[in-house]
């Protein structure tokens, strides 16, 4: 890949050139400093000149440009001239003069964001600047999808192509495809929303997503869609799966081109936020009369601000100690006329979106830049996002000159990653995820399952007789199974029970037809077994989804039970003496819907809280506090109630587990659950990297004791055990059993 600095214009080659080549430790504090003043000016710089950058490129260009200062006045300079073109007030210095009074009967600009704002993911985060009308994005993303039965489908390829273009003024907006598999027992299988490489294209250009139907699949859901502030097209839309010929099949889908005048009844159905439009044009359609267009809401409803309580003030700015002996003040809010295009600042502007534009994009190799921006452009989301600072115990500020010196250092996309993941684990949050958007290599799970019992690895399900249920993996392709574990879990983050939970993941999952040699010791014996990577891990043993255990005793797994297998036998369920619900993993439906005929009297409860930032740092107005409202619903449940729980129950899960523990619906055994909870944000680093984190704080029912981190905990502790996995013991359910089968006096 060729250096950002080949790819620069002229000017600004020559200009970093004659620059003396820094010490490594001079340039980790140079890129440092950029990276402190580089979230401020992104996120909360409210020059309309500001809002329009391509920031990704952008912290690129800025690494490159001040990385190799051999000093704090060559530093500065380099600062300097990178945010000069973005507007007025943007001062850096190793002092600073006394902020000015400022006076203004102008409208006042500035940022203000519902959470990550700059997120598509999750509809309850915005972001908007006051005084500004341009069109908003939609909250999250707005989609038609439709769905098939999977089973003729089952082990091929399947493709989804469509005719696309989109126009995006954000820089995370544009239009997508997307195609997911669903498994059996609400597992998802393959699933790709192209959020790595979103449509932005204005031209009708073709576009599809492929991938492989499991051999338990269900159903495939497909679509498109269009996220944050874009104006995206679609038609012929073709859905096909792969023959025994190697050709392409297509699945007959109606109204594939859109050509239905009544589009809801076509069909297709609508998921997301109802501001958003969706129209059927007929100029110039790429094939038959009519094509589908997803638009922004209108430019009128921008004008509502996201929380008028907290009006800009005059003068706003912050202060920043950006290291190497220089700080920087950036303003919050600029008066209307001065966040508009200064043409005295347009030269500037105009050779910094050149300069920008020849900055490459993600690459199988990255350079030393684009590296060190990944962690520029994630440590500032962070700093300035995320919520669970106290919780965590992170000293944030420090972690940024080790987790570049990591990045530095990985001279391999691989290496890349696994930094990024680093970072992430730093933050210790269950959400947390590191994707690499240019992988493509089709992945498949082992025909066995593992988890961690009694601090060794451990088989818990198995599709194969020579690796049976109980034996203990001492040996992962000749290294050490449990050296394999830490590394895994030491580049996971959230609590220790979760990352024992995450991190088994990457030992179950390869490049499919692949494969893997395991060490087994079986209690009366070892061996060594070769596992191919492509056969569904089987679950683990339980009862049925909804079984009576003993005379008036029921089992129901909310994991694996649908709310419509569950409705029918509710009579029976609410009469039972006693009823033992599994959420050991993540719930279906069945999760939320079982509360109801749980709970003795409408709650509203505020355990859900979006942040109303307003300045860097986590600055905050307040909070949009949330719940679900639940209601008592007949027929009510009445018997004993046992929940069993562990450290893979997270995010929704925990949910439905704070609601059993604060609201005292029933006894908690098992283990802690994973300590995460929350809508999930996203961002797509220069490098490629989709990153994920939690963007919500998410508390006990009381609106202030802390959940993250600490998880919702059993009321009687069950470990299983090695013996227990070997004699084919669940022994967690077991002592639910016994707790359900004594009737509370």
């Amino acid at each position: 890949m060729p250096s950002v600095l080949s790819a620069l214009p002229m000017a600004t080659a020559v200009w970093l050139s004659v620059l003396p080549a820094a010490a490594p430790s001079r340039e980790i504090d140079n890129v440092a400093a950029f990276a402190r003043l580089y979230g401020v000016v992104r996120f909360f710089y409210p020059s309309d000149a500001a809002a329009e950058l391509d920031w990704n490129r952008f912290a690129v260009l800025g690494v490159a440009r001040v990385r190799l200062a051999g000093n704090p006045t060559e530093l500065e300079a380099a600062l300097q001239k990178l945010v000069a073109p973005l507007g007025p007030g943007l001062e850096i210095g190793a002092r600073l003069p006394p902020p000015a009074a400022a006076v203004t009967g102008e409208p006042l600009v500035a940022w203000r964001y519902l959470g990550a704002g700059f997120s598509t993911m999750g509809g309850a985060y915005r972001a908007k600047r006051t005084h500004r009308a341009a069109p908003e994005p939609a909250d999250g993303f707005v989609t038609l999808m439709q769905t098939v039965p999977a089973v003729a489908f089952r082990g091929k390829a399947i493709r989804l192509r469509a005719q696309a273009r989109a126009t995006a003024t954000g820089a995370s907006g544009g239009g997508a495809l997307w195609l997911r598999v669903d498994r059996a027992n609400q597992v998802m299988g393959f699933f790709d929303n192209m959020g790595n490489r979103p449509i932005r294209e204005p031209e009708w250009r073709p576009y599809a997503v492929e991938g492989t139907v499991a051999d338990d699949a269900e159903g495939v859901a497909f679509g498109v869609m269009a996220m944050g502030a874009a104006t995206a097209d679609f038609d012929g839309i073709e859905l096909s799966v792969k023959g025994t010929t190697g050709g392409w099949e297509p699945v007959p889908i109606p109204d594939a081109g859109f050509e239905a005048p009544d589009g809801e009844k076509s069909g297709w159905f609508r998921t997301g936020p109802k501001n958003a439009a969706i129209s059927r044009p007929t100029e110039r359609a790429p094939q038959g009369a009519r094509y589908v267009r997803f638009a922004p809401p209108a430019a009128g409803a921008a004008d509502e601000e996201l929380f008028p309580e907290r009006s800009p003030s005059a003068g706003a700015h912050a202060d920043v100690d950006l290291g190497s002996g220089l700080r920087a003040r950036v303003p919050l809010a600029l008066p209307d006329a001065q966040a508009r295009p200064d043409p005295a600042r347009q030269q500037g502007l105009d050779g910094l979106r050149a300069a920008l534009a020849v900055v490459a994009g993600p690459s199988p190799r990255p350079g030393l830049d684009q590296r060190l921006a990944d962690v520029v452009v994630a440590w500032s989301v962070f700093r300035h996002f995320y919520p669970y600072w106290a919780e965590a115990g992170v000293d944030w500020d420090s972690r940024l000159r080790p987790q570049l010196e990591i990045a530095r250092a990985a001279d391999t996309r691989t290496a890349q990653r696994d930094a990024m993941r680093s970072l992430v684990a730093d933050v210790r949050d269950g959400h947390g995820f590191v994707g690499d958007t240019l992988d493509k290599t089709e992945r498949a799970e082992l025909p066995v399952g593992l988890a961690v019992i009694e601090g060794r690895l451990v088989v818990t399900s198995s599709a194969m007789p020579e690796a049976p249920v109980g034996a203990v993996v001492t040996t992962i392709d000749g290294a050490r199974a449990t050296a394999r574990l830490a590394r895994a879990m030491s580049l996971a983050s959230g609590t220790t029970q979760w990352r024992r939970v995450a991190g088994i993941r990457p030992l179950m999952t390869g490049p499919k037809g692949a494969t893997v040699r395991l060490g087994l010791d079986l209690g009366a014996g070892s061996r060594e077994v070769t596992i191919s990577y492509g056969t569904p891990t089987p679950p683990v043993k339980r009862p049925g989804p909804v079984a009576e255990m003993e005379p008036g005793v029921f089992y129901v797994d909310l994991t694996r039970a649908k709310m419509a297998e569950i409705t029918p036998k509710l009579e029976t369920l609410a009469t039972a003496r006693g009823l033992v619900f599994d959420v050991r993993g993540y719930p279906g439906d069945a999760g939320a819907g079982i509360l109801p005929h749980l709970v003795d009297a409408p709650e509203t409860d505020r355990w859900m809280h979006v942040a109303k930032i307003v300045g860097p740092f986590y600055e905050t107005a307040g909070w949009l506090d949330l719940g679900w409202d639940v209601k008592p619903t007949s027929p009510r449940i009445a018997g004993k109630v046992v929940f069993l729980t562990d450290g893979g129950a997270i995010s929704y899960a925990e949910s439905v587990m704070g609601y059993v523990a604060d609201r005292k619906l029933g006894t908690i055994v098992g283990g802690t659950t994973a300590g995460t909870n929350g809508n999930v944000a996203s961002f797509v680093t220069p490098g490629g990297f989709s990153v994920g984190f939690t963007g919500m704080r998410v508390t006990r029912h009381d609106g202030r004791s802390p959940h993250h981190l600490a998880g919702v905990k059993p009321d009687v502790a069950v470990t299983p055990t090695l013996e227990g996995v070997r004699a084919g013991r669940d022994e967690v359910l077991e002592r639910g059993l016994a707790i359900a089968r004594v009737r509370s006096r």
